[in-house]
């Protein structure tokens, strides 16, 4: 309800009948001022303050900063200050045996050049034959065919993967003399022991063959060789020195030639970075395969690679 001011009539003026003034006692013109009244007095009351635009955009930035650093922590661009450094989490074990020539090399052996840190890094892969000169009656050429004809017969002992790795010696006795008949083969050629695979890459071989005259007017090549295999690794790490996976047979042979062709007379033998036990069975298996590694331990494993290295070690297998 709205209330009238009334304004004290000052002294000496007349007073006069406000109650029956003509606007008091219209009805419609009261209500019209009542109305009138009730606006002016909501419009006079204090208003409660609202939320200012920059209360709202404050805390709105904020907000949406926080979320985006979180996000950036989340996903390692930007590290939250005072926060511990993390480390990426390891791998899952795994069971499966990678291919050890793709693998990646955690030692200090390169598997697709295995021997690149032994004497042998630029040994042949075939059997060489040295120039011949005439040796008591036989000639030059006679010589050579008899140089060529061993080497046919190492490379069928030593090198050729089916009696090698598939232990056939049929094709080493195939290069021999007729009538030859070894009581065991086994001790002339080289078998990689059962379970036992060799990296795809050929073994390498140095030496020479020299050539002399009998007592009975025979020719005799003898023959000086040192061969080299490197074996897959056990693990799908790759080795850390080239011993643990390359292995060496030294080979001293005599062959007397008959009707041309070889004919096994002597032959003396070490190995070095190797399984004794599966060597003193006439099978060559790396030294990570069990007890030994054969020769001195007072040399350098360079040492056994030498054409020249005695052929009896006195240790060893």
């Amino acid at each position: 309800m709205g209330v009238a001011r009334v304004l004290a009539p000052k002294r000496g003026d007349a007073v006069d009948d406000i109650e029956n003034h003509p606007d008091l006692t219209d009805a419609k013109w009261l209500r019209g001022a009542e109305r009138r009244a009730r606006r002016a007095a909501r419009r006079s009351r204090p208003r409660k303050p609202g939320p200012r635009l920059s209360r709202l955009v404050i805390p709105t930035v904020l907000v949406a900063f926080a979320g985006a650093l979180f996000l950036l922590y989340r996903v390692g661009s930007v590290p939250l200050p005072d926060a511990a450094p993390t480390t990426a989490p390891a791998p899952p074990p795994t069971s499966a045996r990678p291919d050890p020539t793709t693998i990646e090399s955690t030692g200090h052996v390169d598997l697709t050049h295995p021997f690149a840190d032994t004497p042998a890094a630029n040994w042949a892969t075939t059997i060489p034959v040295p120039a011949a000169t005439a040796v008591g009656g036989f000639t030059a050429a006679q010589v050579t065919a008899a140089y060529q004809a061993v080497q046919r017969t190492s490379t069928e002992s030593r090198l050729d993967p089916q009696v090698t790795v598939h232990h056939d010696t049929a094709p080493f006795i195939a290069t021999l003399a007729t009538g030859v008949k070894l009581p065991d083969a086994n001790g002339w050629v080289t078998k990689i022991a059962d379970g036992y695979q060799l990296l795809p890459v050929p073994p390498r071989v140095d030496g020479s063959m020299t050539s002399s005259v009998d007592d009975r007017g025979r020719l005799v090549v003898h023959t000086n060789f040192v061969y080299v295999y490197a074996f897959q690794p056990a693990s799908h790490e790759a080795p850390g020195t080239p011993w643990d996976i390359v292995s060496v047979v030294h080979e001293n042979a005599d062959y007397t030639m008959v009707d041309g062709k070889p004919w096994p007379s002597n032959s003396k033998a070490y190995f070095y970075s190797m399984n004794c036990d599966l060597a003193r069975q006439d099978q060559l298996a790396p030294q990570y395969s069990g007890s030994g590694a054969g020769g001195t331990s007072t040399e350098k494993p360079e040492a056994y690679f030498d054409p020249k290295h005695p052929i009896d070690v006195g240790q060893g297998c």
